[in-house]
């Protein structure tokens, strides 16, 4: 049995601490004995801990002089044949601890078109790259664009797409008592968005769009689901636009996929993403999805097939799609229908978990 220790940032509620909860949930513990180690704790802390040996190292400061310590210590107590770290942070120490303890495998993530970097977090990718055995991408976009910045060769790269569990989903019924919970009348057109609640999201942006779109859809709310540093600022807005008896934060919610289940469509306004679980869960819900043309999501919606990608920014745009989505229920049906069978084709979370596991054994 192998052992794999997982490096993670934090286990707030995000795509990429999702994903690791299911991968480790559902990785073959007769082949694996996985353990994770988050640089932070957060809400998901207490789920983790019912399926896999976590430690939190607690990272108090964005440079905090004791993290790399203690993450080499809590390496070394683990002694992994793999070392899969997730995201800059813990690329960065994890790697380096990897290499100085001389753990055999050590593997990255990179889950994000990083538009934030600079060409130093680059340059630091690129060192690292030279000690590292794969470095897993959530998308096509997101390895085209590492490939790129990095100049490590292309075959260190391969491409694990985000997974839906379809035995979850189909399990999923439309509960009334969940709209009442939010005051949603019988015919109102529920708009679902949200996520982590951060500045790439561009959530400030969408809710700029919705007093235009009250004028033309009298019975329109908005659930904003999800936890987040721009939470204090998005409250703001909406006080600010008068649009507080249309918009709801619902606030991080275990039962996300009934909340998608209970709404018409799926909005997200990002500027950069990698592959959002939002919308693989709003097209596994059957729902239709607007979405900015940005990292894998043009990897998951086809133009006016179960969908629509539109430019960032592109405020008219975004509004046009969705009052034509409220004028059209056929069309939001049969969207739909045609995102969930994409989903069930390429992005069924067990096939892809299968796909780790064969890296995995092939790295020993």
């Amino acid at each position: 049995m192998e052992k794999i220790c997982y490096i993670i940032g934090t286990l707030k509620t995000g795509g990429a601490e999702k994903q690791l909860y299911y991968l480790v949930k559902y990785i073959d513990r007769d082949k694996f004995k996985p353990a994770v180690i988050a640089l932070r704790g957060g809400n998901m802390e207490e789920d983790f801990r019912k399926i896999v040996k976590v430690r939190v190292l607690k990272k108090r400061w964005k440079f905090d002089p004791f993290l790399f310590f203690n993450l080499y210590r809590e390496i070394k107590r683990e002694r992994p044949d793999i070392l899969h770290t997730i995201m800059f942070t813990s690329n960065t120490w994890g790697r380096i601890c990897g290499i100085l303890l001389k753990i055999p495998a050590i593997v990255a993530s990179e889950r994000s078109m990083d538009l934030w970097k600079r060409w130093y977090h680059f340059k630091i990718d690129k060192i690292l790259g030279r000690f590292t055995r794969k470095i897993i991408c959530v998308s096509e976009e997101v390895k085209n664009y590492y490939v790129n910045k990095t100049d490590i060769p292309e075959d260190k790269f391969v491409v694990i797409g985000n997974g839906v569990n379809l035995e979850e989903i189909e399990k999923v019924e439309f509960e009334t008592e969940k709209r009442k919970e939010f005051n949603i009348k019988q015919d109102d057109f529920v708009i679902l968005t949200g996520g982590r609640l951060c500045k790439e999201k561009s959530i400030d942006f969408f809710l700029s769009m919705v007093p235009e779109l009250k004028n033309k859809i009298n019975n329109l709310k908005v659930l904003i689901v999800g936890e987040g540093e721009e939470k204090k600022n998005l409250y703001n807005i909406v006080e600010k636009l008068k649009i507080r008896d249309t918009v709801v934060f619902t606030g991080y919610r275990k039962d996300i996929l009934s909340i998608i289940k209970i709404s018409d469509i799926v909005v997200l306004t990002s500027k950069w993403e990698g592959m959002p679980n939002l919308i693989l869960e709003g097209m596994g819900l059957k729902k239709p999805v607007i979405s900015t043309d940005v990292g894998g999501c043009r990897e998951l919606i086809s133009d006016g097939e179960n969908g629509f990608l539109i430019k960032y920014g592109d405020k008219r745009t975004f509004i046009e799609k969705i009052i034509f989505l409220y004028e059209n229920p056929e069309v939001r049906r049969k969207m739909g229908e045609n995102g969930y069978k994409r989903v069930r084709e390429k992005f069924d979370l067990f096939k892809k978990i299968k796909e780790y596991e064969e890296i995995y054994l092939n790295l020993l």
